[in-house]
């Protein structure tokens, strides 16, 4: 097993996609006298990607002795840069200079995490960034009749015919990147029923077990056979009687990702934070309002400790707003930290009854200490906190 504090300094300095190199010392040893490798990594662990790959293809391109750790840290430095098809070529260069088992996963599982970035059919997408005025009009008319559209996972009755085939053409890509991307390769062979109501009275109306407050929601139930029923219901107006693009940019994935977790934990409970961090995650697009709460929160007094956040079982009214964004916070961080292997091995021990804090360790291979959750929530605030400045600077 290897040493704690070997694995979490890189979580600390943030280069967490040199992580796990480095716990089997793959990058580079503190007494290394390689000026490139070092100049390079601490571009690297101070965020300057573009610094770090340039410097770092200097070192690869000479085919020195340490041309293998410089090829790994230009693909570290390429893949935060989302220049997914370039960082993927990298990796490559890596593995074709290393032979170490445990390194050589670690690549492949960035490799199959640029894949995935490039995958078109699992990408997000911002519905109401595409259409058109003419576009949303016809998706407010309610005709009297309901209109059917299936397809693999999915039966949408909606009483506007465009809204249902979009709909259950969204729901495909929505289900794709939450089980491929988010949830690290979930199966879903399931079929989902997905009713689309015309206002927020019908919703309320017809939902099942739908919060007055809310625009849609999921169910997962058992009939009298005991074959389970598995639903989300949707609003297709909002308050001023027009199409309402959030219900698919946001409420469906959204739901969508719950009734998944819901399946795949069972009878163990998910952990709020993370179960609506997750969810949050589907949602086509970043809330960067949530990022800029976050990052106040966590400055001010309505800060919710990170030990805390995780025992929540429910969030009080007057602080839902910080938990929702401290959640989302917390659950991109981890998800962006840890790789896709790492990440779902974490879910699988919160599933066997693992609490949040100590599934983490056991997927990073981290003995059980006390200290871990103390060092965790100062690698995250601290990323948190730079996000919330990189957002003021940009307004």
């Amino acid at each position: 097993m290897a040493n704690k504090s070997i694995i979490l300094l890189p979580m600390l300095l943030l280069v967490s996609a040199v992580a796990m190199c480095l716990s089997e010392g793959a990058i580079v040893s503190e007494s290394s006298s390689d000026e490139g490798i070092q100049r390079a990594l601490s571009s690297l662990a101070a965020g300057r990607h573009e610094e770090a790959e340039r410097i770092a293809s200097r070192v690869a391109a000479g085919e020195s002795e340490g041309a293998w750790r410089a090829w790994l840290i230009v693909a570290t430095a390429r893949h935060r840069l989302e220049k997914y098809p370039q960082a993927a070529e990298a990796y490559k260069q890596f593995l074709s200079l290393c032979q170490s088992p445990s390194e050589r996963t670690y690549v492949k599982e960035q490799i199959n995490r640029c894949r995935l970035a490039t995958d078109k059919s699992a990408r997000p997408v911002v519905v109401s960034e595409l259409l058109s005025a003419k576009q949303r009009a016809k998706l407010s008319t309610v005709d009297n009749r309901k209109f059917t559209e299936s397809s693999e996972h999915f039966v949408v009755r909606s009483h506007n015919s465009e809204l249902a085939k979009l709909i259950v053409k969204q729901a495909e890509i929505a289900l794709r990147r939450i089980c491929r991307v988010i949830l690290a390769g979930q199966d879903y062979p399931h079929s989902v029923n997905i009713y689309v109501w015309s206002n927020a009275a019908q919703y309320r109306k017809h939902a099942v077990s739908a919060p007055e407050w809310s625009g849609g929601g999921f169910s997962l139930r058992q009939d009298k056979n005991g074959q389970f029923i598995r639903r989300i219901d949707l609003t297709q107006l909002g308050k001023d009687g027009l199409f309402d693009t959030n219900m698919l940019d946001r409420v469906l994935p959204h739901e969508m990702c719950h009734l998944v977790l819901a399946e795949f934990f069972g009878d163990a409970p998910c952990p709020l934070a993370l179960n609506e961090g997750l969810a949050m995650m589907a949602e086509a697009s970043v809330d960067n309002s949530r990022v800029l709460l976050a990052g106040t929160a966590l400055l001010g007094d309505k800060k919710i400790p990170l030990r805390k956040l995780l025992m929540a079982e429910r969030c009080n009214a007057e602080n839902a707003a910080v938990f929702y964004a401290e959640s989302f916070s917390l659950t991109a961080y981890l998800h962006k930290r840890m790789t896709p292997g790492q990440f779902r091995e974490m879910l699988t021990h919160i599933k066997t009854g693992c609490p949040l804090e100590e599934a983490i360790q056991r997927a990073l291979y981290v003995p059980i200490d006390e200290t871990f959750l103390k060092c965790l929530s100062t690698a995250w605030e601290a990323e948190t906190l730079r996000q919330w400045q990189f957002l003021n600077a940009l307004d």
